[in-house]
């Protein structure tokens, strides 16, 4: 546990803006509310209420507390970052405004599983991946790209390009 909270320290001090430090601690606060140990669940109620409050109404950036994401997370310029509760974001991954990364919900009311990212992925402004993805380790994602298919790691998808392999069903 006091690595964790190392990491955490190390994670916030090297987050940039106030406002970014700010959202990237109150997640990881908030994450205590999912531990087993009753005191640590207590400890971590009040910062999921801030969570929802400060992160989500004043900052519109979305990171519920059972996201899954490791230390080294950097968030830049945080607005409209939208995250659902079943992602899973590896270490030191770079996120920038207006990022969505969530799961699909079906015409029939099914949902798809959430995308899975590996470490080191980077996604630029407004890129979105949607679906039961899996994004390699070190795989880059231009900005406003969407992405609906793996990503092996290294991989780089950018723009319309992307878009229209993944519409016409090709692996990218």
């Amino acid at each position: 546990m006091a690595n964790n909270i190392g990491r955490a320290w190390r994670e916030i001090a090297t987050a940039g803006t106030l406002k970014a430090k700010l959202v990237i601690l109150l997640y990881r606060m908030s994450t205590l509310w999912c531990r087993r140990n009753p005191l640590l669940r207590l400890t971590g109620l009040p910062f999921v209420i801030l969570n929802k409050l400060i992160s989500e109404c004043l900052f519109s950036v979305e990171i519920p507390h059972h996201t899954r994401i490791g230390y080294g997370l950097k968030i830049y310029h945080p607005h409209a970052v939208v995250l659902g509760r079943d992602v899973v974001i590896g270490e030191n991954c770079t996120l920038r405004q207006g990022v969505t990364i969530g799961n699909v919900t079906h015409r029939d009311g099914t949902t798809s599983a959430s995308p899975v990212l590996g470490n080191d992925v980077e996604l630029g402004a407004s890129a979105i991946i949607l679906g039961a993805v899996t994004i390699g380790d070190g795989a880059t994602i231009g900005a406003g790209t969407v992405v609906t298919k793996d990503l092996a790691p290294g991989a780089v998808a950018v723009g319309g390009g992307f878009r229209l392999l993944a519409a016409r069903g090709d692996q990218p």
